[in-house]
């Protein structure tokens, strides 16, 4: 954890993410992190980053697809619609048994770049349902970080490196031409009809087709196990129509 404080701004910021702020040991002395935290900042949003290495634990809950434009990202769908997440509750709860992505647990806590001394230093979001002086868990002790919040550092570090192997394994997607573009129209427990698109998909027939040079090195890489655990997730779109029944049916008998 460092005490450097930075000005660095990002052009556009990260999601959930509005004004994130250098960790410093005076400005947070009397911080601490909520052991009871508040999901109220990821209701809003259907979809959520996804790294390589938590894949094969989301991929029975969520479907896992790949978002458009020329640098794709792997997402967890947590919605149907734009400004929805099925499995954050009124109270701010996750839904239970439903494991948690890893970016979700990230926030509040973000590296930013430096960029005059090419280095990143962590920052976080201010935001009182996560951290605040009424927490349980220290940032710092005696001007110190405490154990905890070296976890903290060393998590963002450990995501930020999953992160940059994830975008490798989707740009090489990219440039191998095996992601499609698709809509799911869907008709909900109370006859809405939604379509939603804006996501990609791995072409399993092209995926199929790769010379055996390139499937043998994807193998070497643990590749083709997440290409074969992404279309199983796509088997999860039930999740979502069975927890907006859930929604319905207390909204129809208000």
């Amino acid at each position: 954890m460092t005490d450097t404080a930075s000005s660095a701004a990002q052009a556009s910021l990260p999601l959930f993410y509005t004004n994130p702020v250098p960790v410093h040991a005076e400005r947070h002395k009397d911080w601490k992190v909520k052991q009871a935290r508040s999901f109220a900042y990821a209701a809003k949003t259907h979809a959520v980053p996804v790294v390589l290495d938590e894949v094969p634990a989301l991929q029975a809950a969520y479907p896992l697809v790949f978002s458009v434009g020329e640098n794709p990202g792997l997402v967890a769908l947590v919605g149907l619609r734009a400004d929805e997440n099925l499995f954050v509750g009124e109270d701010g709860t996750w839904r239970q048994g439903f494991p948690i992505p890893s970016y979700v647990q990230r926030y509040p806590f973000i590296l930013i770049e430096v960029p005059d001394e090419k280095r990143m230093i962590l920052a976080m979001e201010e935001d009182a349902g996560t951290v605040g002086t009424d927490g349980e868990l220290a940032l710092y002790e005696d001007g110190k970080a405490t154990p905890q919040g070296q976890e903290i550092l060393n998590y963002c570090m450990a995501f930020n490196n999953s992160a940059q192997a994830t975008q490798a394994f989707c740009t090489e997607l990219q440039q191998r031409g095996l992601l499609i573009e698709q809509r799911a129209d869907i008709v909900t427990p109370g006859n809405r009809r939604l379509s939603l698109s804006g996501f990609r998909v791995i072409d399993e027939q092209k995926f199929n087709a790769l010379p055996d040079e390139v499937f043998l090195e994807w193998r070497k890489r643990n590749w083709v196990g997440m290409v074969y655990a992404h279309l199983l997730s796509l088997g999860r779109w039930q999740n979502l129509i069975d927890m907006m029944k859930d929604r319905e049916v207390p909204a129809a008998a208000e």
